[in-house]
This record gives C-alpha cells, sequence and structure tokens, in this order.
C-alpha cells in the first residue's frame, strides 16, 4: 500500500515537472536583476561593518600608544579590539540587521513601483533612484571608516564628499 502511495505521489509530481521548470526559469529570469541588487546591498552592509571594526580596531590600538597603525596593523587587531569590548557584536548586528531590512523594504518598495509602472505602460525609474541613493550612502560609510582606520586618501577622499554635497 505505502509503494503505491509513493509511485502515485511520483507520478503526479512528473505529470506537470515541466510545468514547474519553466515557471521556475521563468520567475529566476524575472527575478534576476532584483537578487542581484539584494545581494549587492547585503555584500556592501557587510564591507562596512567589517571596515567599522577596523576603524574601532585602529582607535583602540592608537589608545594603547601606537601612533599611527597601518590598516593591515588594524585588521590583525580586530580581535584584540573585541576581546576588550570596544567592538560590541551585539549592538553591531542589530544595527546592521534593521539596517538591511530597511534598506530590503525601500527597495522591494521601490521595485514594485517599477513593475507597476511597466505594467502600466510607464517607464519608472525609482528603483535605480533608490538603489544608487542607499549605495551611495554605504559607500560614504565605507569611505569614512576607511579614513578613520588610518587610510589617508580615504579621509580625505570623504572629506571632500562631503564638501561637494553640501
Amino acid at each position: 500500500m505505502d509503494k503505491e502511495i509513493v509511485h502515485s505521489v511520483l507520478d503526479k509530481m512528473g505529470e506537470i515537472l515541466n510545468v514547474k521548470v519553466i515557471g521556475g526559469a521563468v520567475i529566476g529570469l524575472v527575478t534576476y536583476k532584483y537578487s542581484i541588487l539584494m545581494i549587492g546591498f547585503a555584500v556592501l552592509l557587510y564591507i562596512d561593518i567589517f571596515t567599522r571594526w577596523t576603524a574601532i580596531s585602529c582607535a583602540y590600538r592608537k589608545e594603547h600608544g601606537e601612533e599611527s597603525p597601518s590598516f593591515w596593523d588594524a585588521v590583525k587587531g580586530i580581535n584584540s579590539a573585541r576581546k576588550a569590548r570596544k567592538i560590541n557584536s551585539y549592538e553591531m548586528r542589530q544595527r546592521s540587521v534593521s539596517k538591511l531590512f530597511v534598506y530590503m523594504i525601500c527597495f522591494l518598495m521601490a521595485a514594485v513601483f517599477d513593475l507597476m509602472s511597466q505594467a502600466a505602460g510607464a517607464n519608472s525609474q525609482i528603483l535605480q533612484i533608490v538603489c544608487g541613493y542607499l549605495s551611495m550612502n554605504e559607500m560614504l560609510s565605507i569611505i569614512e571608516n576607511l579614513g578613520e582606520a588610518g587610510v589617508e586618501s580615504m579621509g580625505r577622499l570623504y572629506e571632500m564628499l562631503k564638501r561637494r554635497g553640501k
């Protein structure tokens, strides 16, 4: 009896296998660009976190008498800064997760708006604007963190970008 049920289920699954494969491919193609954008935001966010940790580590090394630690020294000092509780993983995780959720909400809102506009025959570029704005914010944060981590050229670049933005 059990074999009959299994065979019946497998037969039913096989009946519409082509539809499932084609449907999955269509969904993949339609959402491909959106998936890439979401992954891109996640990557930017993790780079931001890493550079923030490096900046905190650099400040920690300066507190302990190192005059101007290199970027690589700051990277190697992340564990020491964590052990000294300068890097609070709970706070960093809370801030990062909430930031990622806010980004995803903004992204999804813009994607839905663009899809609605396309369905109505218009060509909206809201998604490009939202993605560009959020990406620039993350990039500025990364540049600022790198400047604080001892990469002098990034500190100068951040100041120049900040002046131009006013």
